[in-house]
């Protein structure tokens, strides 16, 4: 379960990635599938999006390691919305696969809840045998089925909403039955995600997100996470975020990125790297919406 790398980890479209995944308050764009289902209740009109990542890392040598997101989002009348979202993280010996279903229901003007139901599913190809002996995950695949719930709520303050994402909210185990001995191997734990995002005018917001990993486990680390996006000109959007690790020899990442939108177009780009792997050069997210 500790390798299990799901998507709302490393982050979905090039914007929410930017901005550190400091998302689940903001939520606005067809990545509401993956950050906050809620989030589809503030989205007016069809979108449909599509993210390749490059994943650049030395110690893989001639590996094509990436990922590829893709999600369709559309309001269902004045209180439901509906999106859809597929994404592949993975190279061509193993991956981690995620089809997702994300509905939400407007409560109020000021309210809305949404729920999220996605199968998680990894498969591995083959790897050759060593000294004769098989490795036991050679064409090995499996997978289960999580449910995520998500809130958004509009506060009273003006430019100043709330997101909640309780993730893997029943422990889904992704590896069940693949490891003779261990029934729980595999079992993803709980997450909290918390944030707040303020829109300080038309063209700036900042969103700040509390993340609590592994709730009910004996594991737990949590991080803070702040990002930013401001108008340059006409179209044109800079953003930049990062994170701070509260565990032992941990430190964060950092972010930044463009969008421009152009009529119905939206493209952006996104570079993330993690301090304490500077040596993989980080990696790279173009979205286009």
């Amino acid at each position: 379960a500790d390798a299990v790398v799901n998507i709302q980890n490393v982050g979905a479209g090039a914007r929410s990635a930017a901005l550190g995944n400091s998302f689940v308050a903001v939520a606005d764009d067809a990545d509401a599938v993956f950050a906050n289902p809620a989030g589809l209740g503030q989205i007016g009109s069809k979108q449909l999006a599509y993210t390749n990542v490059s994943l650049f890392f030395g110690g893989i040598e001639g590996d094509d390691l990436g990922q590829h997101v893709v999600s369709y989002v559309q309001p269902l009348g004045s209180k439901l919305g509906v999106g859809l979202g597929y994404e592949r993280i993975g190279s061509e010996l193993l991956s981690e696969n995620g089809a997702f279903l994300a509905l939400s229901y407007k409560v109020s003007k000021a309210l809305n809840l949404g729920v999220t139901a996605k199968y998680l599913f990894w498969s591995v190809g083959d790897i050759p045998a060593d000294n004769g002996r098989a490795d036991p995950l050679s064409n090995q695949s499996a997978g289960g089925v999580g449910i995520d719930l998500g809130v958004m709520w509009k506060s009273p303050f003006k430019g100043a909403q709330f997101g909640l994402l309780l993730k893997n909210l029943n422990e889904p185990n992704v590896a069940y039955g693949s490891v003779p001995g261990d029934s729980d191997a595999g079992k993803l734990p709980m997450d909290v995600h918390l944030g707040v995002a303020y829109q300080l005018n038309p063209g700036s917001m900042v969103s700040v997100q509390y993340v609590l990993r592994d709730l009910s486990g004996d594991e737990s680390d949590s991080r803070l996470v702040l990002g930013g996006e401001t108008k340059l000109v006409e179209g044109l959007m800079l953003r930049a975020g990062g994170s701070k690790i509260f565990e032992e020899d941990a430190t964060g990442d950092l972010n930044a990125g463009l969008g421009y939108k152009w009529n119905k177009l939206q493209f952006d780009y996104g570079y993330h790297i993690p301090l304490d792997l500077t040596e993989t050069n980080g990696a790279h997210r173009f979205s286009f919406a």
